[in-house]
């Protein structure tokens, strides 16, 4: 909405090309994952009318805390970067996840959470620092995903408000998905499409106020 309808001039930070990820591609990524997930971000971008910032720090694979995370020196000089690509886009707000479950408590995205806030300390003029508070849940049987807040005082968005297209606004979580054909199955997609009415719906937090309350707890 805020990409689309607002028309607000928005940014994608994307820290690695995920050549770590997994493939489900029926013929493949080729030439390799990065290039193709590298891919597949610039048309995301180009669906939220987004300028697109793609990094090329290692994938983490999965681990925690992620190796990219860990090279010796490097932190400070990753904290500096993201904070001078901040700077340089000068947003009014930057929405990041919350480092502490990374909606889905993927190591990658809680520490680029916790990286982005120390980003943002370094800052003469900070902006506004939201977190995603939506907290998905996944079957290891690959069944329909969960959607629910993990914060009780962050602010819903319904997402089964119209978009000034005419569609609804949690159809943009599928059109992104669609642009990731590499990480989502059709059946996968087929299920957050019929996601209950009730769980369509975006969470979100000022960090200063996200990071004194407890949130759902990652396994």
């Amino acid at each position: 909405k805020w990409c689309l309808d607002d028309e607000a001039r928005c940014g994608l930070l994307v820290l690695t090309r995920g050549e770590s990820g997994g493939c489900v591609l029926v013929g493949g990524c080729l030439p390799d994952v990065a290039s193709t997930r590298s891919s597949e971000a610039g048309a995301a971008s180009e669906l939220f009318r987004a300028d697109l910032i793609l990094l090329r720090y290692p994938d983490g694979g999965g681990l925690l805390p992620p190796l990219w995370s860990q090279v010796p020196g490097d932190q400070p000089a990753l904290v500096a970067r993201i904070a001078a690509h901040i700077e340089a886009f000068a947003p009014e707000l930057v929405l990041t996840f919350d480092p502490r479950h990374g909606t889905t408590c993927h190591p990658d995205h809680r520490e680029t959470g916790r990286l982005v806030l120390e980003a943002v300390q370094l800052l003469e003029v900070q902006p506004k620092v939201y977190l995603l508070e939506t907290y998905v849940t996944l079957t290891p049987d690959g069944g329909a995903p969960q959607f629910m807040a993990a914060l009780p005082e962050a602010l819903r968005f319904d997402a089964t408000q119209l978009l000034r297209s005419g569609d609804e606004a949690w159809a943009a979580v599928t059109w992104d998905m669609e642009r990731h054909p590499s990480q989502f199955t059709t059946e996968f997609m087929d299920a957050v499409r019929h996601v209950p009415q009730d769980q369509r719906a975006v969470f979100i937090a000022p960090a200063e106020i996200a990071m004194q309350q407890t949130v759902t707890a990652c396994p």
